[in-house]
C-alpha cells in the first residue's frame, strides 16, 4: 500500500471560508499526528445571531440608521433596549 502525499495544513487561514474550503476537501483523520490535546474554558457572555432579511427591508434599515447618523448595528442595539 502506497501512502498518499497529504497537503500541509496552512499556518494561518485568511478567513473562516478559506478554512472551511480546506477542511471540506481534507480529513482531520489524515492529520491526527499533528493534533494535540488542549483544555479550554468558555464564558459566553454575548450571543450573535444571523438572520436573513429581504434586500428591500435591509436597505430601509440602513437608510434609517444613516439618517440618525448611526451604524445599523448601533440602531438595532438601541431598539433592543
Amino acid at each position: 500500500m502506497v501512502a498518499r502525499k497529504k497537503d500541509e495544513i496552512p499556518e494561518r487561514f485568511e478567513s473562516v471560508a478559506e478554512a472551511g474550503d480546506f477542511w471540506d476537501t481534507h480529513s482531520l483523520a489524515d492529520y491526527e499526528d499533528q493534533t494535540k490535546k488542549v483544555e479550554m474554558d468558555f464564558q459566553i457572555t454575548r450571543r450573535t445571531r444571523y438572520i436573513t432579511v429581504p434586500e428591500k427591508i435591509y436597505q430601509k434599515l440602513v437608510q434609517r440608521a444613516n439618517r440618525k447618523h448611526r451604524t445599523l448595528r448601533e440602531m438595532l442595539l438601541e431598539i433592543a433596549k
